[in-house]
């Protein structure tokens, strides 16, 4: 009796405490553990290259620097030719006469002061292009920040949501090196943040319309 009654009591105390230790591991797992809401928002993905695309202003600017250079480079097809009219004059000297030695040399600077004058307007067009892109990237980066903020999301990784093309080469080494392989259309926030900077320059515009 004393027996069955020692291990009645041995085995009461084995399941109480088996019974606490599950009740604390579950305890110490729920303040670890995030909920499911916290989970599906501590990371999201943005697809950066769309919303270049879509930027109410971005295309255009860009647009505007490449017919400048197009414009460019037309004024410098036409001073090249105007260059080449102008060393047929030299058919008029004799090659050994100091009048032909002038005019070469004239040409010759006023050629070489052309190449400067393209590489230095080249170099200030590659120059704007590239920050404008710097620009509008921060906006953007900006734009995602303020959004993550807002609606709790601890991580924005980038990705390209363009569908793979079999006949680009390009196209699908870009998705095969891509580190996302999976996610659901709750974690893309590309068109929330293409819509946010709408509504910003529509506001903005809406506001230079009243001052005016």
């Amino acid at each position: 009796m004393n027996v069955t009654l020692r291990l009645s009591h041995c085995l009461f105390n084995f399941q109480s405490l088996t019974t606490a230790a599950i009740l604390a591991l579950a305890c110490v797992s729920s303040l670890w553990a995030p909920t499911t809401a916290q989970a599906q928002t501590n990371v999201a993905l943005v697809d950066i290259g769309m919303i270049f695309k879509s930027h109410p202003v971005f295309g255009q600017q860009l647009e505007g620097l490449r017919q400048e250079a197009e414009q460019f480079k037309a004024q410098t097809q036409q001073m090249k030719q105007d260059l080449l009219r102008e060393a047929q004059g030299l058919q008029e000297y004799e090659p050994t006469s100091p009048e032909y030695k002038a005019e070469e040399t004239r040409l010759a600077q006023k050629s070489a002061a052309k190449e400067v004058e393209q590489r230095n307007k080249m170099r200030d067009l590659m120059k704007m292009e590239a920050q404008l892109h710097f620009d509008t990237y921060n906006e953007i980066k900006a734009m995602i920040s303020e959004y993550a903020q807002k609606q709790g999301v601890r991580m924005v990784m980038r990705y390209n949501s363009q569908e793979i093309d079999p006949a680009v080469p390009a196209s699908i080494m870009q998705k095969v090196n891509s580190s996302i392989v999976f996610h659901t259309n709750q974690k893309d926030i590309t068109q929330e943040i293409v819509g946010q900077i709408a509504r910003t320059y529509a506001a903005d515009r809406g506001s230079e319309t009243n001052r005016r």
